[in-house]
């Protein structure tokens, strides 16, 4: 513990310090994300000057209990196998309009437990404090060398302070090799507590599907992880609502075609199905995102990211769902955001959407879009989501 302080303490000071500085660069007005409809897209962090850090991710935006905005991602060199990314946080007190610096809470790559970190998830337990989860691994290719382990992890950290400062927490349950990745939302469940969903990675035994655990301590520590579906698919995405738990999952295989997995006895069964949420001819679907619509808790709000393939020459495209949580039908409502594509446009790698309410129809939707290697920035657009469908 006194180790693992001490790197906390030393990444903070060391973040504070390296990413004092602003955007590598500015993007080309044609090749700038652009909101159907109206509305504007901007960076909200900017890729820091050191190449160290300069590629951001998979973003999980969330709002502390004072309001502030708290956005978990990764940075790092790229990310995949040995790419050095490490868990990161940037918060906003001024509604998104602006963001500290990104925070390294621990630092992956060669030289340190593992090689790279994916994904997060983040949410707040019922005394009030943020949790965070994040993943780490070694990759298999790249000729690792240096302290790196072998296999996976999973890390934790607690905010008392609504994101300013996090201590390390317990999740000895969850690695190494139990688990393997987290993702989404931590999401406080009256009676049973902090509950977050991951999916296996190989070595742990299963290698493939997806764990439940949680947390009976707000997030201190973990039980026993326990697998709630064998289906082949990745990065689940929680919803709780009164009567039902849903769960929506990225197919692994394939164009990534979207799996929905609910529970009706608060989370101690789970049914999996293939869904609606499919992408169309040569696109592949990124990470899931759902939330209740806060005007009608019946409906659900669901996000699908649309990467475009090689043989595509149209935009890549983040898509708004809808569907009734009862009889989870989806239906394909509209796009909210275009990625360019070009030939000489440099920005391929993206996606991750992530959305945030505001106040009624107006919500934020956060995403990643830059290159596969290197410079990369936290995107924000202002999106409107009418209460009904039209």
């Amino acid at each position: 513990m006194i180790a693992s302080r001490s790197l906390f303490v030393a990444a903070s000071l060391f973040s504070r310090f390296l990413f004092g500085s602003s955007a590598l660069g500015e993007v080309p007005p044609e090749w700038r994300p652009k909101v159907v409809g109206g509305g504007e897209a901007r960076i909200a962090v900017a890729a820091p000057t050191d190449e160290r850090f300069a590629h951001l991710s998979w973003p999980k935006a969330h709002r502390a209990p004072d309001g502030t905005i708290v956005l978990a991602y990764t940075a790092g060199v790229f990310h995949g196998d040995h790419g050095g990314g490490s868990p990161a946080v940037s918060l906003s007190t001024d509604e998104g309009r602006t963001f500290t610096a990104p925070h390294v809470l621990r630092e992956f790559d060669r030289d340190h437990d593992y090689t790279q970190s994916g994904n997060l998830a983040i949410g707040t337990a019922d005394d009030g404090a943020l949790v965070l989860l994040a993943m780490a691994y070694t990759g298999g290719r790249g000729g690792i060398v240096g302290k790196a382990g072998v296999g996976n992890n999973i890390y934790g950290w607690r905010s008392t302070d609504n994101g300013r400062t996090w201590t390390p927490t317990d999740t000895s349950t969850l690695g190494p090799n139990k688990t393997g990745s987290v993702f989404g939302r931590l999401v406080d469940v009256p009676g049973q507590g902090l509950t977050a969903l991951g999916h296996y990675r190989a070595p742990a035994k299963p290698a493939a599907g997806i764990w439940l655990a949680q947390s009976k301590d707000q997030g201190r520590t973990w039980g026993e992880p326990r697998q709630i579906t064998e289906a082949d698919t990745a990065e689940p995405v929680l919803v709780v609502t009164e009567n039902r738990w849903l769960a929506f999952l990225r197919g692994k295989k394939g164009n990534g075609r979207q799996h929905v997995a609910h529970s009706d006895d608060a989370g101690k069964t789970w049914s999996t199905e293939l869904s609606e949420l499919a992408p169309p001819p040569n696109y592949s679907l990124a990470a899931p995102f759902a939330t209740v619509n806060p005007a009608d808790p019946s409906e659900l709000l669901v996000l699908t990211n649309e990467r475009s393939g090689t043989k595509a020459t149209t935009p890549s495209t983040i898509t708004l769902w809808r569907g009734k949580v009862d009889d989870r039908k989806w239906t394909r409502e509209r796009v909210l955001v275009e990625m360019p594509k070009s030939a000489d446009n440099p920005n391929k790698d993206l996606g991750y959407p992530w959305l945030l309410h505001q106040e009624g129809d107006r919500w934020q939707l956060y995403f990643y879009y830059g290159r596969s290697r290197g410079e990369c920035a936290l995107w924000v657009a202002d999106v409107a989501i009418p209460a009904k469908a039209p």
